[in-house]
């Protein structure tokens, strides 16, 4: 099932170099592709990035955390801007914040890479879908009644 999730997160990537005018190297083609098809099937909540990444930090976590972290703000930051931005945060920042979580995870290539994945990824135009948390018991009713208790799902275009 991956293998389908990655063809299509490399149909949005390769649509996105395309339409941004912007080439990756095979390296930061594939992390964006691979990034994207792991989110097509996971949920992911955009909330409290600046502060799970300054706990990850002192807590020296582990490297995939500060990883998730950068991918996560690469996704936020190209797809839920306005989500991002609704408390007075700026993508600028939150952009910052992805390439400082690569950066301590010991990713150099997509710290510097960033603002061009971000590019690419913001041409892409992939489906969003917004649906309520289930988390902690929540009904979908409470959840959807709360807009920060809601998790965004990437899905794949299908040409037909």
């Amino acid at each position: 099932m991956m293998d389908t999730y990655l063809f299509a997160a490399r149909d949005l990537v390769i649509e996105g170099m395309r339409e941004s005018q912007v080439a990756l190297s095979p390296d930061l083609e594939f992390h964006l592709a691979s990034t994207l098809a792991r989110y097509m099937h996971r949920p992911i909540a955009p909330d409290r990035l600046t502060v799970r990444l300054m706990d990850a930090a002192q807590r020296r976590a582990r490297t995939g955390e500060t990883r998730q972290i950068g991918d996560e703000c690469l996704i936020s930051c190209a797809f839920f801007a306005a989500r991002l931005t609704r408390r007075g945060g700026t993508i600028v920042h939150y952009a910052g914040l992805g390439q400082t979580a690569y950066e301590i995870a010991g990713m150099p290539d997509l710290a510097s890479g960033f603002p061009d994945m971000l590019d690419v990824l913001q041409a892409s135009r992939p489906s969003i879908e917004e649906r309520p948390s289930q988390q902690d018991g929540d009904d979908a009713a409470s959840a959807s009644e709360r807009p920060d208790r809601k998790v965004l799902l990437l899905t794949p275009r299908f040409r037909h």
